[in-house]
C-alpha cells in the first residue's frame, strides 16, 4: 500500500534533498538538478502545474463503446455512468490519474523495483530488495495465467483491467501539465500497464503480511527461556473474531499448546543461542535497506475496526456495518471513494468502495445489496529458512547438493547504464542474505536465509473482489472470497436481506512439523532448518474450514484484530506477536453487547470513540497508592484530584489523560525494562500482561528491579512511576499547574506529503485518543530516553465507513485526506479536516442514474464522447 514506505525511499534521493534545499532558499541551481527556472517563471514552471478539474470537460475517446459520464461531488468524488463496466473504467482510470498520478507512478515503482530509474542509484538497494521478494516476479506470472485463462470471468476481469489501464494512460498521453512533483525529480511518468495493477495487490500483502517476527520470537525465547516467554508474551483477555469456536478465559490462553514443551537441554540452548545470533545479524543488516526498518516497526501499530450490527440490534431492524482500517496517514491518502454506476437497462452493477488509487475494482465498499469491510487477521503466511551452504551455486537440502536457481532483472537506472541483477532461490524462496554481511560475520560464509511467503503465488485477488462487487447475497460472497488469497483479512459482511457474518479469508498454510527438534514450537512460529527439510508446507487450511460465523445469537460481531478463532479451532491461524492485544476489541464488545436499537448516528459514536479500557483498568490502582501517602505535595495532590475526576476519556483538551499516559509508559518501563536490558530481548511485554500481573500478584518477580538489593513491589513501582511522571511534566511543559499540561499538546498528529516537503505536510495538530482507544492514533511514546518528548501520531484510522441497510442513501465515509493530490487543490485536505472534527459526508449512492444525480450536489463534470465523430 501507499505509506510512509513511499515518503521514506523520496527522502532519501540526494537529488530531491537538495531540490527541496534550493527551493525554500531561493537559490541557484547546479550539477544534475534541474534550473530553478523551470519551476518559478510564467510558462514553464510553477504557473504550469495541474489546477482543480475545470466545472465542465468533454473528451472524444474513440475506444468507448458508449458515452460516459463523471459528476464530481462537493468533495471532488467521481460518480461514474457508462452503459459498460470497460467504459466505466476507462473513466475510472482517466479521474483517478487526474487527481492521484504521482502516488500511483511511485506505488508501483517500489513494487516493481523502478526508483533507480528515476532517482538513480541511491535507490539501487531498495530496487533489488524490493526485486528479491519476487512481488514484480508473481504479480508478472498472475498477469500471464490471467490473460491465458479460458475462464469467462477471468477473460472479462482482464479486460477491465487494461480497459482501466487505457484510462490512465489517455490522461498521461493527454494532459497538459505535470503534477508538481515530477519537477522536482525532473522525470515523466511512464505509460500504465496492467502489471502495475496487479503488482499492489502483492504491494498490499507486503505492507499487511511480510514479517520478521519469527526472529523476534526466536530472540525472545533466546533470551528469557520457555517459562518467562509464556508468561510475558502471552495474550490475555482474547475475545475472538468468530464465535463458534469456544471462549478463552483467564486460564485459557493463545499460548496454552506451547505450554506443553519440555525444558530444554543446555545443548539446545547453545543451538537456540547461536541461531539467535545469526538471525540479529542479519536483522541489523536488513533494518540499513531505506524503508525495512520502517515497515519493521510500523507491524507493530497497522490495525483496523470493523463491526456489524444485526437486525435485533437495529432501530430499523437492518443491519448497520462500519469499517475504519488503520494505516499509516500520507499526503495524498492511501483511498481513493468512488461511486461506478452501470446505467444499461439489462445491469444493474451499482457500486460505492475505496480504491487503491492504481487498482479499478474497491477494496472495501457495497453495492445495493451487500456490503463487506475488512480487518487485517495477522495470519502467519510466512516462513523463514537457514541452509548450510557449499558455494555461491549450491546448498545442502535433505542430505543432496542441491543447485540454486535464478531470476534475472535489469534494472534501469537514471543517468547510466541498467544493472544487471539476479535473485538466487532455494527449494522454498529467495535468498535474503545476498545483501547483507550477516551469515559472513558469524562464521558462515555460503550459509544463507531465505524465505517462503504465501504472495510467492498465482493469486486472483482481482476476481474476489469483482465477484464481491456484483455479489447478491452470502452464497454469492462465499464463492467470490474463495478467490482472496493475500493479504488474509477479517471480512465483515452485511446484506439487505437482514444477514451478518464474518469471515477471516485467505491462504494458510499447513507445516509438517513431523521431524522437527523438541525445542521448535512448530507452526512457522521459529525459523525452520531449510537444509533438514523442516516446516514444509504441504497443504493449506481449506477454505470451508477456515473460521466462519453467520447470523449469531448475539445479533453482532466484531473484529478489531484479535485472535481469529477460540480454543476449539483446530488450525494453526496465526503469530502470537501478530495478534493486537485487545483493548479495542474489548471496548467495541462491550459497548454493542450492553444497548440495543442502534442508529447510524451510534455508529459514529462508536467509531470516534477515544474512551480508554486500558485507563479504566489502570487507574484505580494508581488512584488506591497515591492516596496511601499521608504527606502529598501539592503536585502530587494536584494530579490526584484530576485522577478522580476523570471518566477516562482521551480528551485533547484535557491534562489526566497525559498523566495517566506518561505514568503507564513509565510503569511499563520500570517493571520490565531491568530484566529486558540485562538479558537483551528485542520486545518489552505489552500493557495486557502488565494490566493481569498489576491485577493479580503484587509481588511478582518482574517488579523487582534485579539491579538494586531491595526487593520491590508493586506499589513501590507504581509511586516511583508516578513521581517520574509527574516531574517529567513539569519539566517539559515548563510550569507545575497541572490543567496545562494538555494532552493534545504532547499527542499530535503530522501528516507528511509523500515527498516529505513540509510546506506540502499537514500539522502537527492535537488529537484524541490514543492506539489501544477505538478512534485511535499511532504514534511513539511520550516517554524517550528517560525525559518527555513530543509524540508525531504516524496514523489511524484510513477511513471510516458506515453502510445503512436501511437506507443506502443514508451511508456516510470520510478519508483523513482529500479526494485529490494536487497540492493546490481544494480536495487536497478538506476531507481531513472534517475528518480531524469527526464530521462524515453522504455517498449520494441511490442517485443511480444521471438523472437522479441532483444539479445542487455537482461541482464539476466529464463527459467522455464515443467514437471519434
Amino acid at each position: 500500500m501507499v505509506r510512509k514506505l513511499t515518503k521514506t525511499i523520496i527522502q532519501m534521493s540526494v537529488v530531491l534533498v537538495c531540490i527541496i534545499a534550493l527551493f525554500i532558499a531561493f537559490s541557484i541551481p547546479f550539477g544534475i538538478i534541474p534550473p530553478l527556472g523551470r519551476f518559478l517563471f510564467p510558462g514553464g514552471g510553477l504557473w504550469d502545474i495541474p489546477e482543480d478539474v475545470v466545472s465542465k470537460d468533454t473528451i472524444t475517446v474513440t475506444s468507448l463503446s458508449a458515452d460516459v459520464t463523471v459528476f464530481r461531488d462537493e468533495w471532488g468524488i467521481p460518480h461514474i455512468y457508462g452503459e459498460s463496466e470497460k467504459d466505466i473504467l476507462f473513466a475510472l482510470g482517466y479521474v483517478q490519474a487526474q487527481d492521484r498520478l504521482f502516488q500511483m507512478d511511485m506505488a508501483r515503482r517500489v513494487t516493481r523495483g523502478l526508483l533507480s530509474e528515476v532517482i538513480g542509484e541511491d535507490a539501487m538497494d531498495v530496487d533489488k530488495f524490493s526485486l528479491n521478494k519476487l512481488k514484480e516476479y508473481w504479480a508478472q506470472q498472475t498477469l500471464d495465467e490471467l490473460k491465458a485463462s479460458q475462464d469467462p470471468i477471468d477473460q472479462i476481469i482482464y479486460q477491465e483491467i487494461v480497459a482501466y489501464s487505457e484510462g490512465v494512460n489517455y490522461y498521461i498521453t493527454n494532459m497538459k501539465f505535470l503534477p508538481l512533483e515530477y519537477l522536482f525529480l525532473n522525470f515523466k511518468p511512464r505509460i500504465w500497464e496492467p502489471i502495475d495493477t496487479l503488482s499492489f495487490i502483492k504491494y498490499m500483502s507486503e505492507d499487511l503480511s511480510w514479517s520478521y517476527e519469527d526472529f523476534t520470537n526466536l530472540k525472545i525465547y533466546d533470551s528469557l527461556g520457555l517459562d518467562a516467554y509464556l508468561e510475558l508474551f502471552d495474550l490475555p483477555y482474547q475475545i475472538p473474531v468468530t464465535v463458534d469456536y469456544g471462549e478463552y478465559n483467564s486460564s485459557l490462553s493463545p499460548l496454552a499448546a506451547f505450554r506443553d514443551h519440555k525444558e530444554i537441554t543446555q545443548i539446545q540452548k547453545s543451538i537456540i543461542h547461536d541461531l539467535t545470533d545469526l538471525f540479529s545479524s542479519f536483522i541489523t543488516d536488513i533494518e540499513k535497506i531505506p524503508g525495512e526498518k520502517r515497515l519493521m516497526e510500523e507491524k507493530e501499530f497497522v490495525g483496523s475496526n470493523n463491526w456489524v450490527i444485526g437486525e435485533n440490534k437495529s432501530e430499523s431492524s437492518l443491519p448497520i456495518l462500519c469499517n475504519d482500517m488503520h494505516l499509516g496517514h500520507d499526503l495524498p491518502g492511501i483511498w481513493y471513494e468512488a461511486h461506478l454506476v452501470n446505467i444499461d437497462p439489462l445491469s444493474d452493477f451499482n457500486v460505492y468502495g475505496f480504491f487503491l488509487a492504481g487498482v479499478p475494482f474497491p477494496i472495501v465498499g457495497h453495492n445495493q445489496y451487500i456490503g463487506w469491510g475488512m480487518t487485517n487477521t495477522g495470519f502467519d503466511v510466512i516462513d523463514w529458512y537457514y541452509y548450510k551452504g557449499i558455494n555461491e551455486s549450491h546448498y545442502w537440502y535433505k542430505g543432496k547438493e542441491t543447485a540454486y536457481t535464478f531470476i534475472e532483472y535489469e534494472v534501469p537506472v537514471k543517468n547510466q547504464d541498467s544493472v544487471l541483477f539476479n535473485v538466487k532461490n532455494t527449494v522454498h524462496g529467495p535468498v535474503m542474505t545476498d545483501f547483507v554481511e550477516s551469515t559472513s560475520r558469524s562464521g558462515r560464509e555460503y550459509d544463507v536465509i531465505a524465505c517462503k511467503w504465501i504472495a510467492h503465488n498465482v493469486s486472483y485477488e482481482s476476481r474476489a473482489i469483482y465477484g464481491w462487487i456484483h455479489a447478491k447475497n452470502r452464497d454469492d460472497f462465499d464463492e467470490a472470497s474463495r478467490y482472496f488469497h493475500t493479504p488474509a483479512q477479517n471480512i465483515v459482511y452485511a446484506d439487505i436481506h437482514g444477514h451478518i457474518g464474518i469471515r477471516p479469508t485467505g491462504k494458510v498454510p499447513i507445516r509438517d512439523d513431523s521431524n522437527i527438534p523438541s525445542w521448535h514450537f512448530g507452526n512457522g512460529t521459529l525459523p525452520y532448518n531449510g537444509s533438514a527439510g523442516n516446516g514444509e508446507w504441504i497443504d493449506y487450511v481449506p477454505f470451508d474450514f477456515l473460521p466462519n460465523t453467520e447470523n449469531p445469537d448475539q445479533n453482532f460481531l466484531v473484529s478489531a484484530n484479535q485472535i481469529s478463532a477460540g480454543p476449539d479451532y483446530p488450525y494453526h491461524l496465526q503469530h502470537p506477536l501478530e495478534i493486537n492485544r485487545g483493548y479495542r476489541a474489548r471496548r467495541i464488545n462491550n459497548l454493542i453487547a450492553s444497548e440495543e436499537d442502534f442508529t447510524v448516528e451510534d455508529m459514529k459514536s462508536i467509531q470516534l470513540d477515544v474512551y480508554s479500557l486500558k485507563a479504566g483498568n489502570f487507574t484505580p490502582y494508581l488512584v488506591d497508592v497515591v492516596n496511601s501517602i499521608s504527606n502529598r505535595d501539592t503536585i502530587q495532590q494536584s494530579a490526584l484530584d484530576f485522577l478522580l475526576d476523570w471518566d477516562f476519556v482521551m480528551d485533547k483538551e484535557e491534562a489526566t489523560p497525559t498523566i495517566f499516559y506518561l505514568w503507564i509508559e513509565i510503569f511499563q518501563e520500570e517493571t520490565f525494562n531491568d530484566e529486558m536490558n540485562d538479558k537483551d530481548c528485542p520486545r518489552i511485554p505489552s500493557h495486557t500482561i502488565l494490566e493481569i500481573l498489576t491485577k493479580t500478584n503484587e509481588s511478582s518477580i518482574w517488579f523487582d528491579n534485579i539491579n538494586t538489593p531491595h526487593i520491590e513491589l508493586r506499589d513501590e513501582i507504581i509511586l516511583r512511576s508516578f513521581n517520574m511522571a509527574l516531574n517529567g511534566l513539569k519539566d517539559y511543559f515548563e510550569t507545575d499547574d497541572v490543567s496545562q499540561w494538555k494532552w493534545g499538546d504532547i499527542n499530535t498528529k503530522y501528516i507528511p506529503h509523500l515527498t516529505g516537503l513540509s510546506a506540502l505536510a499537514y500539522g502537527p495538530v492535537g488529537v484524541d485518543g490514543t492506539e489501544d482507544t477505538v478512534n485511535p492514533v499511532y504514534r511513539k511514546d511520550i516517554w524517550r530516553n528517560n525525559e518527555v518528548e513530543l509524540s508525531l501520531g504516524s496514523g489511524g484510522a484510513s477511513e471510516r465507513m458506515i453502510v445503512d441497510f436501511n437506507n443506502l442513501n443514508n451511508s456516510l465515509s470520510v478519508i483523513p485526506s482529500g479526494e485529490r493530490g494536487i497540492t493546490i487543490s481544494k480536495h487536497y485536505v478538506d476531507q481531513l479536516e472534517m475528518y480531524l472534527r469527526g464530521e462524515y459526508h453522504v455517498q449520494y449512492f441511490s442517485a443511480d442514474t444521471v438523472e437522479k444525480f441532483q444539479e445542487k450536489w455537482i461541482e464539476s463534470r466529464i463527459y467522455f464522447k464515443a467514437g471519434g465523430n
